[in-house]
């Protein structure tokens, strides 16, 4: 591929565009922090809000569960592998362990991971400092992988961590036996056996190694990681060879992002290589093809490859198209794809869309690129320009090579003699930033131009209208040419978020008349993620502006989340196509909704706390702390004894958000469950967690609902009234009357709430105690330890 790029020019980002075919700018957890920070238009594209992480705060929100190529393919019965680095989870909440990231990849879709480093080395605290580049492992791994899996369907995604820093000289000089999955120098007395590699050389990888330097001729990280790189890539070539796989298997190799200029939408920082072979699809013969690619392509192109047609019910709508058909007659022209179709870039808050010849920018006021050309002098630049125009081609049409010096076409800024181009862009990509903004639901759909009033004449352009578009729908590959306004898709009964109480809804779905669908198909899939119905739905309504289709009875048969969608089954463009992500829905089943909806925000603690346990004891202090007064959520943090409750508080800000006072729960339940229900949850869940579970244990349930919250804090819970919290040097009699006079408690009761210090850590900065081990040995387990470790 010629023409090549990376939708987002940051390893990170680029890695999320390639294995789920969209922007980086949809990911789950940036658009989660961007409605949360207030910034969505544009959202921060970096690599800490690019994960491939389920959140269900926003809509469609499954990156993880459900959107990515590898659940795809494994939903499909290949076997999926990963090998190498990462770089996707947020390790900081895993725990920091290989192992937690392992386990959170697998549920993403990947069946084996091996050879696994979760980020770049220095983001990664808990590596020993014998950890470092080991590409004969990773070769190995891959290998391993291959010839295991010779009589399978499998998707496998390599990444190696060299040439990447830390200094690959400084790794070749470590025993290779040394791995990110443990020391094997006490049970191997050779390095990894990987042809290609280290074989050659009896499996010693000093002098596999040392060969390395030796054809190098250099001590440099990219000249000594690169040949590493590509005797590992040889070497899984050599396994597919030698295991009769090679013919029959699609290779894509391409880079993260552009050798010069990452971080960065310039060309140095979006260009890419990327290689493709495929000698049952187009030959051995060496080939190029000279049409506009970018890397949300490869899923959408992968799945055509194996045959995974949009009509499968393990499908999901992508940004990027598949080149197959393009290039299945390889010789033939990327015309169409070169100079007719465009392409958007995304790095930070800055945003880029090229065209053809043409390429538009729009930067913030911290963009490091108008930084780089105003310093450099370039014409048409300076430290104010928020939009540029460049020229990417000579004279006769042809794409110059950008190196980012006086002489590259993107040095020169020709806004202000090219207007009318300007504004066509902007357009387009304000189209893009519309269809991708966090607080709306996702779209999928090719842009089209602008559509408003064309500027006038002068070099000063007006502010840029957004172009009209209209509602959702999934992205036809080749829209009408009339009219590239998607048809209205609106979701009747069941929006994202409600919560039912019925057990057999009906669904509506409709469209603007001029959309050509003609009929519908529903999907329901039920709390395990199996589908449960694939019905053809009713046309229930026809008006002058749209058409209505609505599903027979749904049958709901366990409380929990449940989603629906619809999928386009007639013969219009749209056929097979579906109308929305899922729609994802709480059914409230049972004898009591209440109950039902006090257990799934239970659910969701729960699983707050199994990922961190240290917020068992944090949440029992919580619940003690804000009931002091009046169990009414709310903590004064300007109160030195409640330093360190911003821990417990932050943790359950994400809940809080979702479920308090929301109105679908109300309509559902009949009450409203508040800030203060979920603190007091949150703390029933962090005892019964920290008790073990033994069957003589208590269960602490909520049966009641609808406390108050305080006045004077903030959304958080930070901030309101300051009741006296209990001194930490009253007397035996001192503490029975406060507790007596606060809760009514007798003294019995007393004495079993301050064996609760049998979990949680007497920090000084928090409680004036030293105490590093917590009042007992275990400080999350919840026992009479507390009492025995005094008597």
């Amino acid at each position: 591929m010629t023409q090549a790029y990376a939708a987002s020019p940051k390893c990170g980002t680029s890695r999320y565009s390639t294995v789920t075919g969209r922007y980086a700018s949809r990911s789950s957890e940036g658009r989660k922090k961007a409605i949360r920070s207030g910034v969505t238009d544009p959202s921060d594209v970096s690599i800490g809000n690019t994960k491939l992480k389920d959140d269900r705060s926003v809509v469609d929100g499954n990156d993880c569960s459900e959107n990515n190529l590898a659940q795809v393919f494994k939903n499909n019965d290949y076997v999926t592998g990963m090998v190498g680095k990462w770089h996707l989870s947020k390790t900081a909440n895993l725990g920091d362990t290989v192992e937690a990231v392992k386990a959170e990849i697998e549920s993403c879709g990947f069946m084996d991971v091996e050879a696994m480093y979760p980020d770049n080395f220095q983001d990664f605290d808990t590596w020993s400092s014998n950890i470092d580049h080991n590409m004969e492992y990773v070769a190995y791994k891959a290998v391993e992988f291959i010839e295991e899996n010779a009589n399978n369907d499998f998707f496998l995604y390599v990444n190696p961590t060299a040439p990447h820093s830390p200094d690959v000289l400084t790794a070749m000089s470590k025993d290779c036996r040394i791995t990110v999955d443990g020391d094997f120098r006490s049970t191997m007395s050779t390095g990894w056996s990987v042809e290609g590699m280290t074989k050659e050389f009896g499996d010693d990888c000093m002098l596999y190694r040392a060969n390395v330097r030796e054809r190098a001729q250099s001590t440099s990280t990219h000249d000594l990681g690169s040949i590493w790189v590509d005797d590992a890539v040889g070497a899984i070539y050599k396994a597919l060879e030698r295991t009769s796989q090679l013919d029959d298997t699609v290779i894509l190799f391409q880079l993260d992002h552009g050798k010069a200029g990452k971080d960065e939408i310039w060309e140095g920082g979006i260009r890419i290589p990327q290689f493709i072979h495929y000698p049952n699809g187009f030959g051995t013969a060496s080939r190029t093809w000279d049409g506009m690619v970018s890397t949300i392509d490869v899923g959408p192109t992968f799945l055509d490859y194996a045959g995974i047609s949009e009509s499968n019910p393990h499908m999901y709508p992508m940004d990027g198209r598949s080149w197959k058909n393009a290039i299945d007659n390889i010789l033939g022209s990327g015309d169409d794809w070169k100079a007719n179709r465009c392409l958007f870039f995304e790095s930070s808050e800055e945003r880029s869309v090229r065209c053809g010849c043409d390429k538009y920018f729009q930067l913030s006021s911290s963009s490091p690129e108008k930084a780089e050309a105003a310093a450099n002098g370039w014409p048409g630049w300076n430290t104010n320009t928020a939009e540029a125009l460049v020229d990417l081609c000579d004279t006769s049409g042809n794409y110059v090579v950008a190196d980012l010096s006086v002489t590259s076409p993107e040095a020169v800024n020709i806004i202000a003699s090219e207007p009318q181009k300007a504004f066509e862009l902007s357009g387009l990509l304000q189209c893009h930033l519309d269809k991708t903004k966090a607080d709306v639901a996702p779209t999928y759909f090719e842009c089209g131009g602008n559509t408003a009033t064309p500027p006038p004449t002068p070099a000063t352009l007006p502010p840029t209208p957004a172009p009209s578009l209209r509602g959702t729908t999934i992205n036809p590959t080749n829209p009408p040419e009339e009219d590239t306004t998607p048809p209205i898709v609106h979701f009747f009964n069941t929006e994202a978020g409600t919560y039912l109480t019925t057990n057999t809804p009906v669904f509506h779905v409709w469209a603007s008349d001029d959309s050509s669908i003609r009929s519908v198909k529903f999907q329901l899939r039920d709390p395990s993620g199996n589908i449960r119905n694939q019905v053809n739905g009713d046309l229930a309504e026809v008006s002058i502006d749209h058409e209505k289709w609505a599903s027979p009875q749904m049958t709901l048969d366990e409380s929990g989340e449940w989603a629906w969608r619809a999928r386009v089954t007639d013969n219009s463009a749209a056929r097979n196509q579906f109308l929305m992500p899922w729609v994802h829905f709480h059914f409230l089943g049972g004898d009591s909704p209440v109950a039902a909806a006090v257990g799934i925000i239970r659910a969701e603690i729960e699983e707050l706390i199994n990922g961190n346990n240290a917020l068992r004891p944090k949440f029992l202090r919580l619940g003690f702390h804000d009931c002091v007064g009046g169990c009414d959520g709310c903590v004064n943090m300007d109160n030195g004894d409640n330093a360190g409750l911003d821990v417990p508080i932050d943790a359950l800000v994400p809940i809080v958000e979702k479920y308090a006072h929301n109105a679908h729960i109300t309509a559902a339940i009949g009450s409203t469950i508040s800030r203060a229900d979920i603190w007091a949850l949150a703390t029933l869940a962090g005892v019964d967690l920290a008790a073990g579970g033994a069957p003589s244990d208590v269960t602490w349930s909520m049966t009641h609902i609808g406390r108050v919250d305080c006045s004077g804090a903030d959304a958080a819970g930070k901030g309101g009234p300051d009741p006296e919290l209990p001194s930490p040097n009253l007397n035996t009699h001192e503490l029975l009357d406060f507790f007596e006079q606060n809760f009514g408690f007798s003294s019995d009761e007393t004495v079993a709430i301050m064996g609760a210090h049998s979990i949680g850590a007497a920090q000084r900065q928090n409680s004036g105690f030293d105490g590093p081990h917590g009042w007992v040995n275990n400080p999350n387990q919840l026992s009479n330890g507390y009492y025995d470790m005094i008597m």
